[in-house]
């Protein structure tokens, strides 16, 4: 549940994003009422064809291609190291023991977070790149970055056309499935939102997957 308290901490963190908050909850407004006009009498025949199973196909390739936009990028940054005489992004843990991946997670690992140089914030693995980029390399990189964001939209998408099939049937739309997911996030991180006490990142996967199991019990 998302409490005033909680609330409050979310607010902190967004402390000099408030315009990127405005502009995002704009944003997906906006693909929510596109989604209805398209689907509606006057809208496209086409969009109102698709039903829940036919998605499946565009689903499946929207998140193949955000995968495909990653892997450019990393593609770049990486001939950008070696051009530079940087060390590469370097997947191996850094005292031998990995604590950042389990059987189910942690597979794309490009630069291993427990690295002391790693940072999500400086490329796309979290390995540094050069200070000093000359225009066209910035400018290659710059164009990889902005087809991810397009393929990002792409994703966007279908989860506004699910929601909007979904509330056609008479179920809940799109906003409950942001609750859901919320919700769930706060359920999972109670390091974060209890009173629960990680010593490290391994101990957060481990919690995850024993707060997911107890949660599949329950339902069972």
């Amino acid at each position: 549940m998302v409490t005033p308290e909680i609330m409050q901490r979310w607010r902190t963190a967004l402390i000099g994003r408030e315009r990127e908050l405005e502009d995002s909850a704009l944003g997906f407004s906006n693909l929510l009422g596109l989604m209805a006009h398209l689907r509606s009498p006057d809208g496209c025949p086409w969009d109102r064809e698709q039903s829940l199973a036919s998605l499946r196909q565009y689903i499946r390739e929207e998140a193949g291609e955000v995968v495909s936009a990653i892997d450019r990028v990393l593609e770049i940054e990486a001939r950008l190291r070696q051009a530079h005489g940087m060390p590469a992004a370097d997947p191996a843990p850094p005292d031998g023991e990995d604590k950042a991946r389990t059987d189910k997670k942690g597979h794309t690992i490009a630069h291993h977070p427990h690295r002391a140089e790693f940072n999500a914030a400086h490329s796309a693995s979290g390995a540094p790149l050069p200070d000093q980029l000359a225009d066209t390399e910035r400018e290659q990189l710059d164009s990889a970055y902005a087809h991810l964001h397009e393929e990002i939209g792409d994703l966007l998408l279908q989860s506004a056309f699910l929601g909007d099939i979904l509330w056609a049937m008479g179920r809940p739309g799109v906003d409950h499935s942001l609750k859901l997911i919320v919700n769930k996030l706060i359920h999972r991180h109670p390091h974060v939102y209890g009173d629960r006490e990680v010593s490290d990142s391994a101990e957060v996967l481990k919690n995850w997957e024993d707060i997911k199991r107890a949660e599949r019990n329950a339902i069972e």
